[in-house]
């Protein structure tokens, strides 16, 4: 293109000096030629620009991160003139089109149209625009390249990707560390248990309270079979799609993954997760598992849901203090964080911290915290390798 405007440049220049030293009529026609011909290519370009078609769809809504969707597109020419120097452009901070070199020119005869299939990658789960983001059209004369934004745009909201794990030792470690795991729901019930936070006062032995000299309740025949419960970070910690969307993508996907992992060995699982308030999920088998993956597909990462809110308002469920295990899902190391451990640690209780990061600098210091597990994760790291 630099050679062209060059070529350009030097007629324009020819021209003038031949006007300068013969004038006439020849002369003048060639230096208004040489000075108008770019002109008219470039406004031909701006015309083609706006008048040609795209159109593009997915084969499917339901778009899965990581999964390969057909995707189809069609650049269209309406005109009776020919379109050609046509280039496209596709988003690719978060997804990518397989087999397409994004340098490829096409030209468009009157009345026809190049179609294309292909497969499209999402890379994390969210809401974002994907396809086609814009069209290069280069002038005939190969002087110029004008870019217009898509003005049909293709949005998706992407489905969290669900790794599916087997025979994973540090989660299969975790519930046998507990006190209660060998427990199960024919197992003769014991007439009283230490209180912890969340338990009815009214349930409190108060006969057996004066006598040991610390709170205890009664344990209720027929009590739930202890379960692993899964504490999820939801804190947006960034305004960037480019910050926040990979993070969130492997949160959710951790969450995930380790849910379906128990339920599938016949352990529940209790999720918590700040949306407005504390939401708690109980799931028991396999079949609950469906409606709590669309709930994680729509959930949302708030500012306002820090790691303070959700161990404050978490601490008071009984179940984190009774169950096999409890495991956080985090995005950063806090203070809140080490005091939460520490508060499960006097109950005996496994902790798992995975840690979501692609910072090797976060990494904490939790020597102190003698019953923590800890696990980093990155971003577009395999969970089957990052918990093995």
């Amino acid at each position: 293109m630099l050679r062209n405007r060059l070529i350009a440049l030097v007629i324009l220049l020819l021209s003038l000096i031949w006007i300068s030293f013969s004038g006439g009529p020849v002369s003048y026609g060639f230096f208004f030629l040489s000075l108008i011909t770019p002109v008219i290519s470039v406004v031909y370009s701006l015309i083609i620009l706006f008048r040609f078609r795209i159109y593009q769809e997915l084969e499917t809504k339901a778009v899965v991160a990581g999964t390969p969707t057909g995707f189809y597109y069609t650049l269209q020419n309406e005109d009776p003139v020919a379109h050609a120097g046509i280039r496209t452009a596709f988003f690719s901070d978060f997804s990518m089109i397989n087999g397409l070199d994004s340098n490829t020119e096409v030209e468009l005869l009157p009345h026809t149209g190049v179609s294309v299939k292909t497969q499209l990658i999402c890379r994390y789960r969210g809401e974002y625009e994907v396809g086609i983001r814009s069209v290069v059209v280069t002038d005939y004369l190969r002087l110029f390249s004008l870019t217009a934004r898509n003005r049909e745009t293709l949005r998706v909201t992407v489905l969290p990707r669900l790794e599916m794990l087997e025979e994973i030792g540090c989660l299969d470690e975790l519930v046998n560390a507990s006190a209660n795991a060998g427990a199960s729901e024919t197992e003769p019930d014991v007439l009283v248990r230490e209180y912890l936070p969340g338990d009815d006062l009214r349930s409190v032995n108060w006969k057996t309270t004066a006598r040991i000299g610390k709170p205890m309740v009664r344990k209720r025949i027929g009590e739930e079979t202890p379960g692993v419960c899964i504490l999820l970070d939801s804190c947006r910690y960034s305004d960037e799609p480019e910050t926040y969307l990979p993070m969130e993508n492997k949160l959710l996907e951790t969450m995930l993954s380790v849910t379906s992992y128990y339920l599938d060995r016949g352990i529940r699982v209790g999720a918590y997760a700040c949306d407005r308030g504390l939401s708690r999920y109980t799931l028991e088998g396999t079949g609950s598992f469906e409606d709590f993956y669309q709930a994680m597909a729509r959930f949302r990462f708030r500012e306002e849901s820090s790691q303070e809110i959700l161990f404050r308002e978490a601490s008071s469920e009984a179940e984190l203090y009774t169950g096999k295990a409890v495991i956080l899902v985090l995005h950063e190391w806090s203070k809140a964080v080490g005091v939460f451990v520490g508060q499960l640690e006097r109950y005996s209780v496994p902790v798992l911290a995975c840690l979501v990061t692609d910072d090797q600098e976060e990494i904490p210091d939790t020597t102190d915290l003698h019953r923590l597990s800890f696990r980093v994760i990155g971003y577009d790291e395999r969970l089957t390798e990052a918990l093995k």
